[in-house]
């Protein structure tokens, strides 16, 4: 079996310093290259501790397990669990997905193969439980933002088995 990358917990990420481990993490278009090191979000590290890519180290140098990390993230990460499982799914269908923050959505999405040094991202995706009750002026704005950015807005529906129906949500001129 192949050495496992080793990350840091530092807040709301994980970071990577090892040199071979951000080329590979890098090369599968995970994290954010800042300076000598890679930032993983928390569901990103999540899901390549899944996978059995990385392990995370604790403030103490401790390594810790996924259950660890995914409870310790539960207090850092509003809707966590949606999430992960969105961000799974979208990444077992091969999608390149970001975090969507800058543009006030969950994840950013790159269709499958794409150049994201060079290419837009097609979608925003936003994550939602069934039962989350949303205001139509609250979609409308979410459509809205996603349309002035030239994105296509998905909108993410977790129900309480843990499946999800994508619905494609767009602005459209009467």
């Amino acid at each position: 079996m192949a050495k496992k990358i080793v990350g840091l917990l530092d807040g709301d990420r994980v970071i990577v310093f090892d040199k071979n481990g951000i080329s590979k993490l890098s090369a599968k278009h995970y994290g954010n290259l800042e300076g000598n090191f890679l930032s993983l979000s928390l569901v990103e590290a999540l899901y390549l501790m899944n996978l059995g890519w990385i392990e995370v180290k604790d403030k103490n140098k401790k390594i810790i397990s996924f259950e660890e990390l995914y409870e310790y993230a539960r207090t850092v990460e509003e809707k966590l669990c949606l999430k992960y499982l969105v961000y799974k799914d979208l990444r077992t269908r091969g999608y390149i997905v970001k975090t969507g923050l800058k543009y006030g959505a969950d994840f950013r999405l790159y269709e499958r193969g794409a150049n994201i040094e060079k290419e837009h991202s097609v979608y925003l995706v936003k994550v939602f439980s069934e039962d989350c009750s949303l205001l139509l002026s609250e979609l409308t704005g979410f459509v809205r933002v996603a349309h002035s950015v030239r994105k296509k807005l998905l909108i993410a529906i977790v129900d309480a088995d843990g499946d999800i129906v994508y619905y494609n949500m767009s602005y459209v001129k009467p």
